[in-house]
């Protein structure tokens, strides 16, 4: 009887290893290929040039980042695209030079087809408090079934590991007695 639980027990574990590895492997290859991003970072929210607001961070007024502008489909380096309010962002945006910002010029200006980003990031004062105000998730509206199905990967991994710990357990025999954390006084 003993050897057919860790049996069982054996089975177990390397089934619900091999979910959580896959689990894993799909979790990190969905962040590395921009998969992830893409989802959350959903539809422009208003009109203006969609950048990765992550390449820009070292312009200055002395070194401004020179941004190209582009029908690309994937964001690459210093390159923008044309969005009108409601378009799919391409892969990589998170953010967006707006129209009304590049009019104001005093972050970015629009010139000879490239965009000229001298101030990313602006130290701003609102209801008493200091914020950075860039252009990361400016002007972009987000999918929140993004958010919701991260939240559901993280519960599948945290379980499969679980059950992978289970299985483990039962493939040595281990017996381990539950601790009651009622707080009764027995």
């Amino acid at each position: 009887m003993a050897e057919m639980s860790r049996k069982r027990g054996t089975i177990k574990f390397l089934f619900w290893f091999v979910v959580a590895v896959g689990l894993f492997y799909y979790a990190f290859h969905s962040y590395n290929t921009g998969q992830l991003i893409s989802w959350y970072y959903y539809k422009a929210g208003t009109d203006g040039y969609a950048v990765n607001a992550d390449t820009l961070k070292n312009a200055t007024k002395e070194n401004p980042a020179l941004v190209q502008i582009g029908p690309f489909e994937k964001i690459e380096g210093l390159q923008a695209v044309p969005v009108k309010k409601g378009d799919r962002l391409p892969i990589n945006a998170n953010g967006i030079i707006s129209s009304e910002q590049m009019k104001k010029g005093d972050q970015a200006v629009l010139e000879d087809k490239i965009i000229k980003v001298t101030v990313p990031v602006k130290i701003k004062e609102s209801k008493g408090f200091k914020y950075k105000d860039s252009f990361k998730h400016k002007g972009v509206k987000t999918n929140p079934w993004a958010a919701v199905w991260n939240v559901v990967l993280i519960i599948l991994i945290g379980l499969s590991l679980g059950l992978t710990a289970e299985g483990f357990t039962d493939m040595w025999g281990l017996k381990l007695e539950k601790i009651d954390h009622s707080g009764a006084i027995h």
